[in-house]
């Protein structure tokens, strides 16, 4: 309970936003609204007044407390996270930087500056502003950011670099342990989140299947009742979507992010340029393909199936160009350690580059061909690196190029500088190789559930057009002797075959999605997922019907 009440107070201190202001702007405004709309509702619509509308009535004000009082935790939160996913990033960099015997001030400048570490970013900066603003001292100023960071592992480390500073103790010395802490930190927590994927496989199949056996529950409803199950098959759609979506949220929460590609938006791999070129055709040719099935006059289940096609190119690209970047990654810490040898031997980045366009990287000899030729141009080496690493694709191999240039830019010694950053690389590739493993054990079962989902599903519709036809069988007049719900019962079959054919659509996007999630593929690869996935339920669902209705004759 202190735990928590600890995190609660830090997660409060760290509310960027005046209390004053907060309370008079946001705070005040919100409840004001909730009070005066519940009011408002109670005197124009009466029905409020009954018992369980009554209960939404005064769930109004309630949620508007709740917001008020929940809005810094969840901002605290949101920025403890940020803090979190770029701490062994930051790290790194840092020791790169401490190698180059930089004044303290000005390495936390510089990793002020960095923007792509966000609300961490921040952080330094406010001990960068006290450091030069207030002409505080580096432990005074980590002591007073500690207290308020969000982040219990930032505020940890911080505190330990305030006791180093005092002690006496070499700035480069301590950033080399605390960065071997924070990767092996880091290593068991995306290990252990790698490991709650399956208790995640095995949640996602029970709840999978305790819906289907209520769908087949609904099915046979109209056996024993005289209602009309329209309305329940509805609620079951709408219960599939809230419980997939559900697990897509919690996947997404518990997994670190780790995404394949870079974010860049001012150097892009050919890989992706290719990519925005096609994608608008091939939306275009979906909505053709869509409006001319649809007009020939197809069942709904080909319209979609033919629909999605052009959707299979982009995402082929996708997975090849994925592919060649996941070479270069491999063959990545290689290069970046000969390239650290050979600068500290020849003292030029150029001759370096000229000796290892020779040799055999890979997929990424290709891109080091290029650095060469724009090295040796000797217009802008930062640019050039900038190119190198962006032409690449890869997330991984533009933040750690961006460390080492950094490094070598600030006079540090190239071998070093290599040293520390493969040592970390190569932690984060081990790691990876392990969710691509995970990933591809998700993807199995995630296509052998749509292929069980289609036959239930269609099975369940065999068995509604069975006891349909069944009930002609039967004399007209015999309902007025015996009660006998089959009698007067009514299967929606349409109704059925469209909402089991969303269900496959639905489920096979969100299957789609986690697969996307889990392997940190580009946002557009679950295009390829979800075509064939499509294609996989139709193609069950029809050969399920054909089995059913040799089986079954109705």
């Amino acid at each position: 309970m202190a735990g928590i009440m600890e995190k609660f107070a830090r997660l409060y201190a760290s509310f960027d936003i005046p209390w004053r202001k907060y309370i008079m702007m946001y705070a005040m405004p919100i409840l004001l609204m909730t009070m005066m709309l519940t009011a408002y509702l109670s005197f124009t619509m009466k029905f409020f007044s009954q018992f369980p509308f009554s209960i939404v009535l005064y769930m109004i004000p309630t949620f508007g407390v709740m917001l008020v009082i929940f809005f810094p935790l969840l901002k605290g939160e949101k920025r403890k996270k940020e803090i979190e996913r770029y701490m062994h990033l930051f790290i790194t960099r840092m020791a790169v930087l401490a190698s180059t015997r930089l004044p303290r001030k000005e390495i936390f400048r510089i990793l002020s500056e960095v923007r792509e570490y966000g609300a961490l970013s921040d952080e330094i900066a406010k001990i960068y502003n006290l450091m030069e603003y207030w002409n505080l001292s580096l432990p005074d100023a980590t002591r007073i950011v500690a207290k308020k960071c969000p982040s219990i592992e930032l505020a940890d480390f911080l505190d330990r670099l305030a006791h180093s500073a005092d002690a006496g103790e070499d700035f480069e010395a301590f950033l080399e342990k605390e960065r071997m802490v924070v990767m092996e930190t880091y290593a068991i927590k995306y290990e252990a989140a790698l490991a709650q994927m399956d208790v995640y496989k095995e949640t996602f199949v029970s709840m999978l299947i305790s819906m289907l056996f209520f769908t087949v529950f609904v099915a046979i409803l109209p056996m024993f009742t005289t209602g009309n199950i329209t309305i329940f098959l509805f609620l079951t759609l709408l219960g599939f979507i809230t419980l997939e979506s559900f697990i897509l949220y919690a996947i997404k929460v518990r997994l670190p992010e780790d995404e394949i590609w870079h974010n860049r938006k001012d150097v892009r791999s050919p890989h992706e340029l290719k990519l925005m070129r096609i994608l608008p055709f091939s939306y275009m040719f979906v909505a053709v393909l869509f409006i001319a099935t649809y007009m020939m006059g197809l069942s709904i289940s080909l319209v979609i199936a033919i629909s999605i096609v052009p959707l299979l190119y982009p995402g082929y690209l996708i997975h090849s160009a994925e592919s060649d970047l996941i070479n270069c990654d491999t063959n990545y810490d290689a290069f970046i350690r000969a390239v650290g040898s050979y600068i500290e031997a020849k003292g030029s980045d150029v001759m370096a580059m000229e000796r290892l366009r020779k040799h055999d990287f890979g997929k990424l000899t290709k891109y080091i061909d290029t650095l060469y030729k724009r090295l040796l141009t000797r217009i802008d080496k930062k640019m050039a690196w900038r190119y190198f690493a962006g032409e690449t694709g890869s997330n991984l191999i533009s933040k750690f190029t961006d460390m080492f240039v950094t490094g070598i830019d600030m006079g540090g010694d190239p071998r070093k500088i290599s040293k520390i950053i493969s040592e970390s690389y190569v932690k984060m590739i081990g790691l990876r190789k392990k969710r691509f493993q995970s990933a591809s054990n998700l993807t199995g079962l995630l296509y052998g559930l749509m292929a069980g989902m289609a036959f239930t599903l269609y099975t369940t519709l065999g068995l509604m057009k069975m006891m349909q036809s069944m009930i002609k069988y039967y004399p007209v007049n015999l309902e007025k002797y015996i009660h006998i719900p089959l009698l007067s019962a009514h299967f929606p079959i349409h109704t059925a075959n469209v909402i089991f054919l969303m269900l496959l659509v639905v489920h096979a996007l969100i299957s789609s999605m986690i697969i996307k999630i889990v392997s940190g593929s580009h946002k557009h690869s679950i295009y390829l997922h979800f075509a064939m996935l499509v294609w996989i339920g139709i193609i069950a669902a029809y050969v399920t019907n054909w089995a059913i209705s040799k089986v079954l004759t109705f």
